[in-house]
């Protein structure tokens, strides 16, 4: 039975990254993740976390580190706070896509938030709000040019020079405030297998930003080793240098 299930979710994330549209991009998210009970209502979490972009293994994306603290308020409401450390690899092309910049660049990220939920049998129900800061440092990158032929191909060249001297940018530092709200729903089938569905908003200044659908299941080996797959969509509103997305998310998780 449970291999069924574990063959069943890969086909079925298979089968939606052959058919996504050509427009949008592919990732793999990997994850691996510790959780110390401290008591019985604090738990201490971190974790170290890799994506791709790019159809899948072209790309390096993003890398993070993450720490934080979650607080069992009640029977069915948590309340938590965590640190992330990001590193993400930024292509911008300017205005007129003659000149581009290609760099690393960290942020800081501050998340509060609060999970709510209610059981019925073997089905949950899980809201959870959360407020996050994000805080990118200034940086100055190199600029170069940025060729295209007839057939769209584009070539990056040199830097771009001028009496001598490299051209470069400078981003300024700058904070951004989003909200964020998933809704999940989550079936224990059986010991090990716990399959779910999920949708998360992410509201900026201006209005929604984006939208993440997921469909996937953890898989509980022990009390102690917990895999989790699935498959996400990510759907972009505003241009914010990120695309529309299809996820093959994979991640373990070791508590003690």
């Amino acid at each position: 039975m449970e291999r069924r299930i574990l063959i069943l979710t890969v086909l079925a994330a298979a089968a939606t990254l052959q058919t996504r549209a050509q427009s949008d991009d592919f990732g793999i998210w990997t994850e691996a993740n510790i959780e110390k009970k401290l008591s019985s209502r604090l738990t201490l979490e971190g974790g170290l976390e890799l994506r791709t972009r790019d159809d899948g293994f072209g790309e390096l994306d993003r890398w993070s580190v993450s720490a934080g603290l979650e607080y069992k308020l009640t029977d069915w409401l948590k309340a938590g706070v965590s640190y992330s450390l990001l590193d993400d690899h930024n292509h911008k092309v300017n205005n007129s896509g003659k000149k581009y910049s290609d760099y690393w660049g960290l942020r800081h990220r501050l998340n509060v938030s609060l999970t709510a939920s209610q059981q019925w049998g073997n089905l949950t129900a899980s809201l959870r709000e959360r407020w996050q800061y994000t805080y990118r440092p200034e940086k100055t990158v190199d600029r170069y040019w940025n060729y295209t032929d007839d057939d769209d191909d584009r070539y990056y060249g040199e830097p771009v020079v001028k009496g001598g001297v490299t051209e470069t940018h400078t981003y300024r530092g700058k904070g951004s405030n989003k909200w964020r709200n998933r809704l999940q729903l989550k079936y224990k089938l059986t010991k090990q297998w716990r399959p779910y569905v999920s949708a998360e908003s992410t509201v900026g200044g201006s209005g929604l930003d984006k939208m993440r659908y997921a469909a996937g299941t953890e898989i509980r080996l022990t009390k102690q080793h917990v895999f989790d797959l699935h498959y996400m969509y990510q759907h972009i509103y505003k241009d914010d240098d990120e695309a529309n997305r299809h996820i093959l998310g994979i991640g373990y998780t070791f508590k003690f």
